[in-house]
């Protein structure tokens, strides 16, 4: 059987802070406008929207976009004792239950359901974004990712992401930075 061939993955630059886009990608992220973005024009953030196919995982994400794993982010809904934080780590990596709990200190650290994720965010499964702020909820971001040259999460859509500096991602949402993630086995 022949390989599939992927579509080309579309990059469009906005610098939210400055310079007006020219024409054609104003009007493409216009296209693409939701929370997010005008959340990150109004903060005069350096953002880019990359546009590709559907994907439904961090890893998809990564093999489309042909990004590493560092820089793509894995964002996850954890329960914590009795209320959710969001987690934000490589997509390479599994979550460290132990490094929240220490964090938060919490003495019950679980994954959310899907479940969690519809009721309580409003969203489907593989929408979710790392702006915990917009979900009113608090932001774990692991060490890694901050460290990275670029964050390239989901911007709450299955064919479009969001990549910013881990700078200015910090600023926005403030989150709890520390070691969040073990590499996988």
């Amino acid at each position: 059987m022949p390989k599939k061939k992927t579509p080309p993955v579309k990059r469009k630059k906005f610098n939210g802070a400055g310079k007006k886009p020219k024409a054609k990608i104003k009007k493409q992220i216009k296209a693409f406008e939701n929370s997010i973005t005008k959340l990150l024009t109004a903060a005069k953030v350096k953002f880019g929207v990359i546009e590709h196919k559907v994907v439904y995982t961090a890893h998809d994400a990564a093999q489309t976009t042909k990004k590493k794993l560092a820089e793509i982010a894995k964002v996850v809904l954890v329960k914590a004792d009795k209320s959710f934080v969001l987690i934000v780590l490589p997509a390479g990596k599994y979550v460290d239950f132990s490094g929240i709990k220490k964090a938060l200190h919490a003495k019950k650290v679980s994954m959310a359901t899907e479940k969690d994720i519809t009721k309580y965010l409003k969203t489907k499964v593989g929408l979710l974004h790392p702006f915990g702020h917009l979900y009113k909820l608090q932001t774990l971001l692991d060490k890694s990712m901050a460290k990275a040259k670029k964050i390239v999460a989901s911007a709450g859509s299955y064919t479009h992401s969001i990549e910013i500096s881990p700078k200015d991602f910090e600023k926005l949402v403030k989150p709890i930075k520390g070691a969040f993630a073990k590499a996988k086995k």
